[in-house]
């Protein structure tokens, strides 16, 4: 029988939608593209909106194996790193810095490249940028490059209130959205010290660079020692 830490680590047993890990045996994968996983019909049928443009029939890929390895590469990468991505998006909206619609105004994102011959999925890219953007920022970048489509701007565009964050993640031509809800509605990390919450916000981009390059997730506990001694007085 597993242990609570190897469940708790078993990505496919998680919920692509609401990141819940309800174990290998009780989710169903998407019939389509195979790629994504749901604990209910309900948080299945709440996905299909942003799911549907990037949900590709798994037999397309036969004639097209590059798109397919790395497809599949970066969803095993998501789903590695999915939890941290959460704690770094939090860090990096800094919410006690900044107005209660944070979270529903600006989106996280994350730009990665391939890399070659990792040893593992969790070392499977490297961060090439990130920041927080707001979305129509965002939108006229992508239009910028011709990324931008309907159905990306819609997926930008949706707005869950302002207890539930997004993440985005580029990787050349796909596009991945994330969203999680706060469970306290993001009270606690508003009620943050405001010091030690702009210093998490500050030289994020390259500690989790930092961090995604050593492919364990739990090296991103340094962020929080550098930020710490950041945001300590200085001696007078």
């Amino acid at each position: 029988m597993a242990s609570t830490d190897e469940k708790d680590s078993d990505f496919k047993g998680r919920c692509s939608y609401c990141n819940t890990n309800v174990g290998r045996d009780k989710v169903k994968t998407c019939s389509r593209c195979r790629l994504v996983r749901y604990c209910s019909k309900e948080c299945q049928v709440a996905s299909w909106k942003t799911h549907k443009p990037r949900c590709t029939p798994r037999d397309s890929y036969a004639q097209d194996p590059t798109s397919h390895a790395l497809n599949t590469a970066l969803s095993r990468w998501i789903n590695n790193w999915r939890d941290q991505l959460h704690t770094w998006s939090m860090w990096a909206f800094d919410l006690a810095n900044h107005p209660p619609d944070r979270l529903a105004t600006h989106c996280f994102v994350i730009e990665l490249e391939r890399r070659l011959n990792p040893p593992t999925p969790a070392h499977s890219f490297t961060l090439h940028g990130g920041g927080v953007e707001s979305r129509e920022g965002l939108i006229e970048r992508l239009r910028e490059i011709d990324a931008a489509s309907d159905d990306t701007v819609a997926c930008i565009n949706e707005r869950r209130g302002n207890d539930t964050a997004q993440i985005i993640v580029l990787c050349d031509d796909l596009i991945r959205f994330l969203w999680f809800s706060l469970r306290d509605g993001g009270a606690s990390f508003r009620s943050h010290d405001q010091a030690l919450s702009r210093a998490m916000a500050t030289d994020w981009v390259s500690d989790l660079r930092d961090a995604i390059d050593t492919g364990d997730p739990a090296s991103s506990k340094n962020h929080i020692m550098r930020a710490a001694l950041r945001a300590m007085p200085l001696p007078t």
